[in-house]
């Protein structure tokens, strides 16, 4: 047999890795990296392992059921490094619709040789078979629309709204255990929404986590979308006007914001809360938790006459964000500690805290895996520690502009209301979007949750 993949060894290595960790995992860039065999990835290669690593953390769950149908023991008790191999041979078998079953076979059952128990390969090899033959047809339309598999243990719901109907059914009997396996939301997530918010928004926000999420650009500037600009054709409009829908490759896209350094990817739920504070003339605002400089690029536009400090308690996305402005005339990258000259000067303090991520689970689905109540509570207490840390930093008539890319009210209008009682202040203005956009909706419709909220003097 002839040696399997780079591409496949790469995801399958790193997917070993996370498999341990379930429902804890810790998914980064896949780079340019070589594989545990020293074999390194060519740019068609990456994007293959990118695309295997990616489908099994949005269909973990999934796939998991349809593997776990297929054996002889609890999947708990199953090697992880086998798991790996179901998972990542299952994603490309029943979600890619564009490879060739041997291939993924022989390269799946070659590298599980000398992973796990020493039948591991033979365990593989008769698990994929058996999978290979759970597979019927292709179902769309009304008979493949959420409000029918969620009452079905055979249909498998697909990215692009078709569904894959299965020979037998894999999915559980209880309904929300079936719909968390189907739509691969963690149960604990999906029962929190159902008693926070519903059932009928707790479905669609799991319906919506199917779909991937589209590459938006914000800030662009009129001329680069004129008929005949360099990049116009790449550019969709989306529903949010100021918005568009990146269809270039990914080279293009950096061409694109080399030459139009205003624009930035952004989802338009993530910029729409800096609009919040758009009628304020702050002196002096303070990017305490930048980032890369999302936010912080649109601020300087929303506010041209400003200073802006920026910083962040990440060392990596503190070097990338000094990197992103340097000689910038507004922007000023600083450390925390360099923050000292600053404090009673602030008039706006800008909060994009840590959070669950509820509201972008396309993006983060790791995100969808590890909610629980605990995480839910200490996530709250770190959110609450970064305002009491900031708030000396503002002026007695400053500005709190706070804001998350979660769904959940403890992190949100709750969070805002008990800074502005804090710190003397009320909240002001509010922004709450639910996700938008649903499997087979085009990329234009597509919108991340999240919220914002401008806490101001009375």
């Amino acid at each position: 047999m002839s040696a399997p993949s780079p591409a496949r060894v790469a995801a399958l290595d790193r997917l070993a890795r996370q498999a341990g960790r379930f429902p804890d995992l810790e998914f980064v860039d896949m780079g340019v990296a070589p594989t545990a065999d020293g074999i390194a990835l060519d740019a068609r290669d990456v994007s293959l392992a990118r695309a295997i690593e990616h489908t099994v953390a949005h269909r973990w769950m999934t796939l998991a059921a349809i593997a776990r149908a297929c054996i002889d023991r609890r999947w708990e008790n199953v090697d992880s490094r086998v798991q790996a191999a179901l998972l990542a041979a299952g994603a490309q078998l029943f979600l890619f619709g564009n490879v060739a079953d041997h291939a993924v076979v022989d390269d799946t059952v070659e590298w599980s040789k000398g992973k796990g128990h020493r039948g591991a390969a033979g365990f593989v090899n008769a698990v994929l078979r058996k999978m290979i033959d759970l597979r019927g047809d292709f179902v769309e339309g009304a008979d493949a629309a959420p409000r029918v598999w969620r009452d079905r243990r055979d249909l498998v719901p697909l990215a692009d709204g078709r569904a894959m109907r299965l020979k037998r059914p894999v999915f559980s009997d209880d309904r929300v255990l079936r719909v968390a396996e189907a739509a691969s939301v963690g149960e604990d997530l999906l029962l929190h929404w159902i008693n926070s918010a519903g059932q009928d928004i707790a479905f669609s926000r799991a319906v919506h986590s199917l779909r991937p999420a589209p590459t938006v650009i914000s800030g662009v500037p009129e001329q680069a979308v004129l008929p005949g600009a360099p990049f116009a054709s790449n550019l969709t409009p989306h529903s949010d006007p100021g918005s568009f829908v990146w269809n270039g490759d990914h080279s293009s896209l950096i061409a694109l914001l080399t030459a139009y350094p205003e624009a930035r990817v952004q989802d338009s739920a993530s910029a729409q809360p800096m609009r919040l504070a758009d009628s304020l003339r702050p002196k002096l605002i303070l990017d305490a938790c930048a980032g890369r400089g999302t936010k912080t690029r649109q601020l300087a536009a929303l506010h041209p006459t400003a200073e802006i400090v920026a910083t962040d308690v990440d060392g990596a996305r503190l070097r990338a964000l000094a990197l992103a402005f340097v000689d910038h005339p507004q922007v000023k990258v600083t450390t925390p500690e360099g923050l000292r000259r600053i404090v009673g000067q602030v008039d706006l303090l800008v909060l994009d805290v840590p959070c669950s991520n509820t509201g972008v689970l396309s993006r983060r689905p790791e995100a969808k895996y590890r909610f629980n109540r605990a995480r839910l509570d200490s996530i709250t207490a770190v959110q609450r520690d970064i305002v009491e840390e900031h708030r000396p930093f503002l002026t007695p008539n400053g500005s709190v502009l706070y804001s998350t890319c979660s769904l959940e009210p403890p992190e949100n209008l709750a969070q805002a209301q008990w800074a502005a009682g804090r710190i003397g202040r009320r909240v002001a203005r509010t922004e709450v979007r639910e996700p938008r956009g649903m499997p087979g909706e085009p990329d234009s419709a597509y919108a991340d949750g999240g919220f914002g909220a401008l806490i101001s003097p009375a």
